[in-house]
């Protein structure tokens, strides 16, 4: 019973194993094809700037401070890890110059190519090793044709666009940034996980049985289709700036949202109105969505990232219940309701509510504990 118990336990937390918090390192690129070269530009907020520039990364670094030696290391660091190429091979990158602009880095330079492009690769390397929850956003723009805007990440970092075709659809990359945040956002994960662990069983006559497969999904789906009404309007909402809260209260609500919900599961499994709970603190997830995705939308047309985004976070979430469901489930039908009550419960609802409790200490006071 104690060896089921714990082997999903295990399962249940390496769903969350690889994750960080919603907010990841973002930069900002902008690739233009000239005849036969590239002009590429890109800022970098000065908080990822301690890598780059050789220094210790729990100091912070003000780029009006920073010399010439250092506007160097940055700009060899950048070019480095950022390769473009055409049909005809790899560009060489020319000298690069990075100069602070307002609180970020602008890194510029020009890449030159054998012959005018037909065909232009940008592979991006930077900061994946230090964050892989990084995103670059790149808009890539090309005379005569509409900017191509997508998304890079850690396992998507190679845009190509063969210049005599339409620019490529961003789609895709949106809803894989959807997915990707979901996957590296731990709380997201952890409060999907505490909506879903008391699902499995219900009180009958003062006791405990398991619900049937049939029944638990049912369930299941009324909690994750109200958590996702939420969240979708208030991503939407956000996104398009019809709503805004002070982004410190949003991050310690979706924290106190995990310990909140884990503690009803391990108290009161099984009480009314878990779907108006789900929808309420799901309201403060989609604005946590919100400030990952908004800086990511093209200056243009945003209503189709926007959407292509949710459907990524909607596709991961339905992942993370395709796997924890018929965990609990099983779990309970081996060891039988009232031990899954009396000993799995408590300990998933522990596991989860600690976690949240953690990032709820960290976001209210400003400290960091262990850092996830």
């Amino acid at each position: 019973m104690r060896r089921a118990a714990l082997a999903a336990l295990v399962v249940l937390a390496a769903l969350a194993a690889p994750a960080a918090a919603h907010q990841a390192s973002v930069t900002y690129s902008t690739a233009t094809v000239d005849g036969a070269a590239v002009d590429y530009q890109i800022r970098v907020a000065a908080a990822d700037l301690a890598e780059p520039a050789g220094r210790d990364p729990t100091t912070p670094i003000r780029v009006a401070e920073l010399d010439a030696a250092t506007w160097r290391t940055i700009a060899g660091y950048v070019t480095a890890r950022i390769a473009i190429a055409s049909d005809a091979g790899p560009c060489t990158a020319g000298p690069a110059t990075a100069h602070a602009d307002g609180s970020d880095a602008l890194i510029t330079w020009r890449a030159t190519c054998a012959r005018p492009l037909a065909t232009l690769a940008i592979t991006y390397d930077l900061f994946f090793d230090i964050d892989p929850g990084h995103d670059a956003a790149l808009r890539v723009i090309v005379p005569g044709q509409e900017p191509a805007d997508t998304i890079l990440v850690v396992d998507a970092n190679r845009f190509v666009w063969d210049l005599a075709e339409p620019p490529p659809s961003g789609a895709l990359a949106f809803i894989r940034a959807g997915v990707h945040h979901v996957a590296t956002g731990l709380d997201h994960v952890a409060f999907v996980l505490a909506l879903l662990i008391a699902v499995v069983i219900v009180g009958v006559g003062g006791g405990w049985q398991r619900r049937a497969l049939v029944p638990s999904l049912r369930a299941t789906a009324v909690l994750v289709s109200a958590f996702t009404l939420a969240h979708s309007l208030t991503l939407i909402a956000a996104a398009l700036g019809w709503v805004s809260l002070p982004a410190r209260l949003v991050e310690c609500a979706i924290a106190a949202s995990i310990v909140w919900t884990a503690a009803a599961a391990a108290i009161r499994p099984g009480a009314r109105g878990g779907w108006a709970v789900a929808f309420g603190f799901g309201l403060m997830h989609g604005l946590g969505f919100a400030r990952m995705l908004t800086p990511l939308l093209p200056p243009g047309d945003v209503i189709v990232p926007l959407l292509c985004f949710n459907v990524g976070v909607e596709l991961a979430q339905l992942t993370i219940v395709i796997v924890a469901l018929p965990t609990t489930w099983l779990l309970a039908r081996a060891i039988g309701a009232a031990a899954y009550r009396r000993y799995a419960l408590p300990a998933f609802a522990a596991v989860l509510g600690a976690l949240g409790l953690v990032w709820l200490i960290e976001r209210v006071f400003a400290v960091r504990l262990l850092g996830l």
